[in-house]
């Protein structure tokens, strides 16, 4: 499956708001420069977040965006299914008289990569895909202090 646009702009963001979690807000245009994301377009993708509870907030100079939950809290699988406009779901198995052999094969494929990818993303938190990101930006590299 192929992510939309959309949802790699508001992964994109949403890491990135992870960095400041909870101490303070990040204003659109700073999330914008720093993943060169569209302004207007990435407004619209804040704003559905707010809505889906994933993001608060706060007018003014000190305002802008921060997680409304911890990043251990928000799932991939919820977060995609807010953008996407509409659950993570398989796709029909089912077995008709009239299947071919050879639709059957894709059907049932099509099955299985669905399963693993609702599998990934239910697994996975806001919170683990940024110690990834951060872990591999560093070489791998662990520092303790």
């Amino acid at each position: 499956m192929q992510l939309s646009k959309r949802t790699q702009y508001a992964i994109r963001a949403m890491i990135c708001l992870c960095a400041t979690y909870p101490h303070g807000f990040m204003q659109t245009r700073e999330l914008a420069n720093r993943e060169k994301i569209p302004t207007k377009f990435l407004e619209s993708i804040l704003a559905t977040l707010c809505r889906g509870k994933f993001l608060v907030s706060k007018i003014g100079a000190s305002g802008g965006y921060r997680l409304a939950r911890k990043p251990e809290e928000i799932h991939l699988s919820e977060l995609i299914a807010r953008l996407e406009g509409k659950k993570l779901s398989s796709e029909n198995t089912e077995v008709t008289d009239d299947m071919r052999i050879g639709e059957l094969a894709v059907n049932l494929l099509q099955h299985d990569l669905t399963t693993a990818f609702e599998s990934v993303l239910r697994q996975t938190t806001l919170a683990m895909l940024n110690e990834r990101v951060h872990q591999q930006s560093r070489g791998g590299q662990m520092f303790y202090i």
